[in-house]
């Protein structure tokens, strides 16, 4: 069975909606289209059997790196830390701990792609208020993101990305990254922090330069080798630089026992609000669900399938919570082909009397 007649899409309600045509894991989410999967007699993945899948992060861990970072930094700088800031509940939630649980200095950083949510900017300014966190908006052109999140689309990533991400999002995390990276060095500033959760990007509570450049490396170069017009763009922040770079990326997240739910009670309280212009995954950029549809179209399982089935296993999201958002896309078909049209692509849905939506 092809990944494209193994989901079909619907509206229902005015909101698309993912039925899979397929087996599931009978623990976890896990469909019989991701990558690798196996199913035993019982209809447990061998994703759920595998030890090195239950990750588990002491608080000591991410301590240790934290000190580590600070000890070889400049005396004289002037923030400890980079928090690559998307305004999201998990960025949110990484910045909180940064400020307040670890006591560090500092420096929010965020990469406006040109989608943000329009609540998203209001949540930003009243979280970096609420902890007295100074901030800075990097915004490239539009005929710098656009072409990266369109050309993304059209080319063929390995299953270290699709695993874990769409097409367009590995890309714009790698943005992030290589700009973070140049901003952080260019600054002085000795670690950057991130708001992954468990289960998402790596199993290290500090991703090192290295692993970070392997990142960026493996978007930046098909999408250069794809279009002349963004090989320069990229090459500009990808050039070396003789200052020293950050320790690497810390993800406080993973030494939290994290849930949604908590994650959104706990902003609550500074102020931030989940934006009602994003779809079921994302709380910060109306792009995602247009992306999340292109990757089930594509690859038949849903981008965040990996990261919630991951929280599944750890007790952190009921089975059912998690399936629900991967069935549910959050959106309606006119906003998603309003985003589509914002892009400068086709549409991917043809809404049908019967309700159902055609993928092309």
């Amino acid at each position: 069975m092809s990944p494209a007649t193994s989901v079909r899409l619907e509206v229902v309600d005015n909101d698309l909606t993912i039925h899979y045509d397929q087996q599931i894991c009978s623990r976890c989410i896990l469909p019989a289209t991701f990558p690798d999967i196996t199913f035993d007699d019982t209809g447990l993945c061998n994703y759920c059997r595998d030890e090195s899948e239950r990750v588990v992060v002491a608080q000591s861990a991410v301590d240790e790196a934290v000190e580590s970072a600070l000890a070889t930094a400049a005396p004289d700088r002037d923030y400890d830390c980079l928090v690559l800031y998307s305004g999201g509940k998990d960025s949110s939630l990484a910045l909180s701990i940064a400020r307040r649980r670890l006591g560090l200095r500092v420096l929010a950083f965020t990469l406006d792609n040109g989608f943000l949510s329009a609540g998203t900017g209001e949540n930003m300014r009243r979280v970096l208020d609420e902890l007295g966190v100074d901030h800075v908006l990097f915004r490239p052109p539009g005929t710098v993101m656009r072409p990266l999140y369109r050309i993304s689309m059209g080319l063929s990533f390995g299953t270290d990305t699709t695993k874990y991400s769409t097409a367009g999002c590995g890309s714009c995390i790698s943005m992030v990254l290589a700009t973070g990276l140049r901003f952080a060095t260019a600054h002085r500033i000795p670690l950057l922090v991130g708001g992954w959760t468990p289960g998402q990007f790596t199993t290290n509570p500090l991703c090192s330069v290295s692993f970070l450049d392997d990142v960026v490396r493996r978007h930046f170069d098909p999408l250069t080798a794809a279009s002349p017009c963004l090989a320069d763009e990229l090459a500009a922040w990808r050039r070396p630089s003789d200052a020293a770079r950050p320790a690497g990326l810390l993800n406080p997240l993973y030494a939290s026992q994290y849930s949604e739910r908590d994650t959104v009670a706990a902003l609550a309280e500074l102020g931030w609000r989940t934006p009602p212009d994003t779809d079921s995954c994302s709380t910060n950029c109306r792009l995602n669900g247009l992306l999340i549809v292109d990757h089930v179209r594509k690859h038949g399982f849903h981008p965040y399938v990996y990261e919630l089935a991951h929280h599944v296993r750890l007790g952190a999201l009921a089975r059912d919570e998690a399936l629900d958002k991967v069935r549910r896309v959050g959106v309606d078909p006119d906003r998603l082909n309003q985003v589509a049209a914002e892009l400068g692509v086709t549409s991917l849905l043809t809404p049908t009397r019967s309700g159902v939506a055609n993928v092309r």
